[in-house]
């Protein structure tokens, strides 16, 4: 096998590479299979084969737009979530609900701690003062999954 046909093999080695750097995680395949590509042009063009550089040149960049096509409908498919947010509640957004509920410090307020509203472990804060444990507290404001609380 001469010069050029393993400069050819190594070329379509590194495309091959790039490829399959497509459809699996990392850049460690794609990095090789690029450094492949551009180092048998160069080699190409400096040991004199002209005419096998410059084929070979011409075929990566009709590959540069396929190669960028491809990645954008195979990423899409394989990597993308399928499944939409239809019926999607957060686990962080509270209900107004919420306003007006009396509870007791299942820790001290200093100026955040622990409530219990309705038997469910809450999160809350006051609006500056600092309650003791089992003091009676009320439910004055709900903002996104902050509660906030004053003593009853």
């Amino acid at each position: 096998m001469g010069k050029p046909a393993v400069i050819i093999a190594i070329f379509l080695c590194g495309l091959l590479a790039m490829a399959i750097e497509l459809v699996t995680p990392g850049v460690v395949l794609g990095t090789i299979g690029f450094l492949a590509v551009i180092g048998t042009i160069v080699y190409a063009f400096v040991i004199g084969y002209t005419v096998t550089a410059v084929v070979l040149l011409v075929v990566t960049l009709a590959f540069v737009p396929v190669f960028f096509l491809a990645w954008k409908h195979i990423a899409g498919r394989v990597m993308a979530l399928r499944a939409d947010e239809s019926g999607f509640r957060p686990s962080t957004t509270l209900s107004q609900d919420l306003v007006g509920l009396e509870g007791e410090a299942a820790s001290p307020l200093r100026p955040s701690g622990i409530v219990y509203l309705d038997g469910k472990r809450c999160d809350v804060v006051t609006r500056g003062e600092m309650l003791e444990k089992g003091a009676r507290i009320k439910v004055i404001e709900v903002s996104g999954n902050r509660i906030v609380v004053k003593k009853v």
